[in-house]
């Protein structure tokens, strides 16, 4: 038995020395059909470029190869045994290429090009297989030298470097559809909504009858703007937004506060679903009758079961995006995503320009409304100028680096308070959300009744602004 360990112990070490020379996943005969396949068709370029970049090719002359073929290309110049290896030459890489004999024989050995899309989906697919080794590679090194990183910042980059391969691979279903691609999917839509009964709302609905009229609901894929100057009411109506689908929908309501503590949100969500006064939750001063309707609150929540809160503070576009995804893959879908606020969300390489970085978080934004087919409630602050105004109902131009976000927004709705500025104003208890912007439909203004001491705004019983 002794005798047996030396055996076993140097079998392992074979092992571990083989694992070490495994060679990636690749395809040598899909990547020369690719290249042998443009040399005979260069009208099949435009094919290959959609499914694969140089990079996807394991050899590193196959790399040099095609980087030379686009250069080529885009020079206005053809792509064959003759220009190519002319090309290459005068950059002295043709040896590097493997030589004129090697492009010879791309050329010789390849009779068609009619698969060439097929084998560039081979070496696509061998290329994010080979992504996802690196990047569990990569994963394993920081595990091992966290450089002073936590489980959390370890885990988040995990996450994001994944989907960033996830990502780049959903990009090859991009681009231009025909017609009739669009028309059927368009169609189908249609067939769906005269199916479904929903009273005119066709997004997710906001609780608010009339705001449902102006709107048809918070529509998927939309970037909505809620703005207001503070004291207004803006986090309030985001979050009864919140409130109310997660009520009505199925799917969970994704909650990004990067400025109020998750304690605090729940506490104005209890107010505001069960009707007691915040302060008295606040402060802990419940009657039995109190408690009776938070506890009920409180099983209803935990029923439903489908709202998430992230109270992260300082988050960048792509880690709202990847904790998004997320909780998205987890339940097939989401209902509404809202973040509180805009101006708090981060990009550090553009820190130095706020505009800039303004336009890319909005962007992002809207991007990403548009990646999960689920309206993005984003809040936002408006500029101090307004104050100098005798009519201080915000427009547009209010909004705090403005041409980004009313550029990416899809609907833009500002909240107005006149007893804010007004003491003895006769709109007391009224809110006008005012529609500064819609894409898809009709500007205006609709009144909500606010409720402060329950952090609630609800339907307005009198007439509408469009009623008088």
């Amino acid at each position: 038995m002794a005798g047996n360990k030396p055996t076993n112990k140097s079998s392992e070490t074979r092992d571990r020395q083989m694992e070490g020379l495994k060679l990636p996943p690749h395809s040598l005969e899909a990547e020369q059909s690719v290249l042998g396949g443009l040399m005979l068709d260069n009208e099949r370029w435009d094919n290959v470029a959609e499914r694969v970049v140089a990079q996807d090719f394991f050899s590193r002359p196959h790399r040099m190869i095609f980087g030379e073929m686009q250069r080529l290309l885009e020079m206005g110049k053809p792509i064959d045994l003759i220009t190519l290896s002319e090309s290459l030459e005068q950059k002295g890489e043709l040896d590097m290429a493997g030589g004129f004999a090697y492009l010879a024989e791309l050329s010789k050995n390849t009779p068609s090009a009619a698969n060439i899309g097929a084998y560039a989906d081979i070496v696509r697919e061998r290329a994010v297989v080979r992504d996802m080794i690196s990047v569990a590679n990569e994963i394993a090194d920081a595990g091992y030298d966290p450089q002073g990183r936590s489980s959390e910042d370890l885990l988040d980059l995990a996450e994001s470097r994944v989907f960033q391969i996830a990502e780049t691979r959903a990009n090859k279903d991009e681009g231009p559809k025909s017609v009739d691609q669009i028309l059927e999917a368009t169609v189908s839509r249609i067939e769906s909504l005269y199916q479904t009964p929903h009273d005119g709302v066709t997004g997710v609905d906001t609780g608010y009858q009339d705001l449902n009229k102006k709107t048809a609901g918070l529509q998927r894929s939309d970037l909505i703007i809620v703005a207001a100057r503070p004291s207004m009411g803006k986090t309030t109506f985001a979050m009864n937004l919140c409130e109310n689908a997660a009520m009505l929908q199925d799917k969970p309501v994704l909650i990004f506060s990067l400025e109020m503590p998750g304690e605090q949100i729940m506490m104005r969500m209890l107010a505001s679903l069960s009707r007691v006064d915040q302060t008295r939750i606040r402060t802990g001063q419940l009657d039995d009758e109190d408690w009776a309707r938070i506890s009920a609150t409180m099983g209803i929540l935990l029923e439903k079961k489908n709202m998430y809160i992230d109270d992260s503070s300082g988050l960048t576009p792509t880690e709202v995006r990847s904790r998004a995804r997320r909780i998205f893959r987890e339940h097939d879908g989401l209902s509404l995503i809202m973040i509180d606020y805009l101006q708090l969300m981060r990009v550090p390489s553009l820190s130095d320009n706020r505009t800039l970085e303004i336009a890319e978080i909005s962007r992002s934004l809207k991007a990403l409304a548009k990646e999960l087919q689920v309206p993005v409630v984003a809040l936002s602050q408006l500029n101090r100028s307004l104050e100098q105004r005798a009519d201080k109902r915000p427009v547009n131009s209010d909004l705090r680096e403005s041409g980004s976000i009313e550029q990416d927004a899809d609907l833009i709705m500002f909240i107005y308070r006149d007893e804010v500025y007004h003491e003895n104003s006769d709109m007391k208890g009224i809110a006008e959300i005012i529609l500064g912007k819609q894409r898809n439909g009709p500007i205006g203004t609709v009144r909500l009744t606010f409720n402060g001491q329950w952090s609630r705004f609800d339907n307005y019983a009198g007439p509408q602004y469009d009623d008088e």
